[in-house]
């Protein structure tokens, strides 16, 4: 408001000062009726500049205005558009070590697993082998006391074998001479 009131009285003083150096000092007599039409010829050609000033000065500010808007606008949606893109980023670098995570949880439960199935594999391997020698012990200790015992029965079949050959043939000498003994 206090730039349209300095523009004004400037425009005032200015078309007063042009009037005044324009018009011719004439050594006529001035009549009331001429100073009242040069008064208010002035304050018409003041009253103009003084509104062509105001109109160039208000165009002045809302062409300052829509620019300044303008640029304001601008600046935002670029700042929103950096914000965007920024926060996409964010979420795509969170999203890629959230994958990198799970990828490395889930090789380790893989490798875990295969370390547990190993392990198994091997205890059940052990204890396989385990019965098999066990088995194999039981299987050659139940050979060797079968072939003691076959020895041992063998011997006491000979021994009984010879013993039985041994009374056949005394019981047979027997007989034989029991029948003489008789026959006689």
């Amino acid at each position: 408001m206090n730039t349209i009131k300095t523009t004004l009285a400037i425009a005032l003083v200015a078309a007063t000062s042009s009037a005044m150096a324009a018009t011719a000092v004439e050594q006529k007599p001035v009549t009331v009726a001429d100073v009242a039409k040069a008064q208010v010829a002035q304050a018409k050609t003041a009253t103009v500049n003084a509104a062509e000033t105001t109109k160039a000065a208000v165009v002045a500010k809302a062409v300052n205005a829509e620019k300044a808007t303008e640029t304001k606008a601008l600046t935002i949606k670029e700042t929103t558009t950096a914000k965007a893109v920024a926060a996409k980023a964010a979420v795509v670098e969170k999203t890629e070590v959230v994958k990198d995570a799970t990828v490395a949880t889930k090789d380790a439960a893989v490798a875990k697993t295969v370390a547990a199935k190993d392990a198994t594999v091997a205890k059940t391997v052990e204890a396989k082998e385990a019965v098999v020698e066990k088995a194999t012990d039981a299987k050659e200790a139940v050979a060797e006391k079968t072939e003691v015992v076959k020895a041992e029965v063998k011997k006491d079949c000979a021994k009984k074998c010879a013993k039985q050959k041994a009374e056949a043939a005394k019981a047979e000498k027997k007989g034989f001479f029991s029948w003489f003994k008789k026959s006689a």
